[in-house]
């Protein structure tokens, strides 16, 4: 069953099968720019977090002391702003390819963004808490279910071809799905250093910066 509807000069087209529904329109562009507004709220309240203690009329030594102490913040945020830079690229890398939506889909993204907005809560943990092995493994199992959920998101949209263009080439749908799914294996990485050194944890998520290579030069050799 096929029902047209416009609302607000946009054309719908809604296709019902069974309980589920597939809606083809330009509203898949409205859950890019609600994916984007997620993003731009979740870098807003990195920020929000590093905060000045207060103090009366410090002197000029303890007001150097306090903004030192706050480093270990300032990394965390630079870091997770940079994982952010990151994830919201990727979406919007894949969602190029969506040409339609249906609730399942919807509900995934929703999950994704979820975990996306919750960055700022986690990432507040290592700049206060760093010296904590729980603390790092808090923070980098946050991103691995992160990147879980963008997986999920990119492979129930390319199952069977329904919600992506069907004639998407199959070793493109590989390469996205390789980029999305190396990204946890660096954060495994991070938390098993953690074990033996926080510190070089934190510094782990630095090999994040060979993953586009990695898979580009994997997509050569099988897109060429």
């Amino acid at each position: 069953m096929r029902l047209c509807r416009r609302e607000h000069r946009e054309v719908s087209t809604l296709a019902v099968h069974g309980n589920a529904w597939t809606e083809e329109s330009t509203d898949v562009e409205r859950h890019v720019y609600f994916s984007d507004a997620v993003f731009a709220i979740a870098i807003t309240l990195l920020a929000l977090e590093i905060r000045l203690p207060e103090m009366h009329e410090p002197t000029t030594r303890e007001l150097r002391r306090t903004l030192l102490d706050l480093l270990p913040q300032f990394y965390s945020f630079a870091i997770s702003f940079w994982i952010i830079g990151v994830y919201w690229p990727a979406h919007h890398r894949i969602f190029r390819y969506v040409r339609a939506y249906d609730r399942r889909l919807m509900l995934i993204n929703l999950l994704f963004l979820m975990w996306i907005v919750l960055i700022p809560f986690s990432a507040s943990l290592p700049g206060r808490y760093a010296a904590y092995q729980l603390v790092e493994v808090i923070y980098f199992s946050h991103m691995i279910v992160i990147s879980l959920s963008m997986a999920l998101f990119w492979r129930y949209a390319t199952s069977d071809r329904k919600l992506v263009d069907p004639d998407i080439n199959p070793a493109l749908i590989a390469y996205n799905y390789a980029r999305i799914s190396s990204l946890p294996v660096v954060f495994v990485l991070a938390i098993v250093i953690s074990f033996f050194s926080t510190a070089a944890a934190g510094y782990a998520v630095l090999l994040l910066l060979l993953v586009r290579p990695v898979t580009n030069l994997h997509a050569r050799r099988h897109l060429s």
